[in-house]
């Protein structure tokens, strides 16, 4: 997984930080993105029941992202390294026990 993820922003927030994690998601600046939620929310008003219903399905900032946001690429090839060496490790395991029980089969 090398995209970018939709994540609710831990430091940039007013109420939830969805508007902050838009903003970072989109790489435009989040005052934008509160100006038109706001004016939409203004002539139209179903902005803000979208709004709150995205507060509550797109999950909040891991610590880590918000903690070192220049090495979140790094961390994604990382747990992307961590599942396939894992997948890898699954796999040796699952030969080793084809290998004994094809023993027991000829004993």
């Amino acid at each position: 997984m090398t995209g970018k993820r939709l994540y609710r922003s831990r430091t940039d927030r007013k109420l939830t930080g969805l508007c902050g994690g838009i903003a970072h998601f989109l790489g435009i600046d989040s005052t934008l993105v509160r100006i038109g939620l706001v004016l939409l929310t203004m002539f139209t008003g179903f902005p803000i029941l979208l709004y709150f219903l995205l507060a509550l399905l797109v999950p909040k900032e891991p610590y880590w992202a918000s903690a070192f946001p220049d090495s979140v690429q790094h961390y994604h090839d990382l747990d992307h390294e961590i599942e396939r060496l894992e997948k890898r490790a699954l796999q040796q395991e699952v030969s080793r026990l084809r290998a004994e029980l094809a023993k027991y089969k000829q004993a």
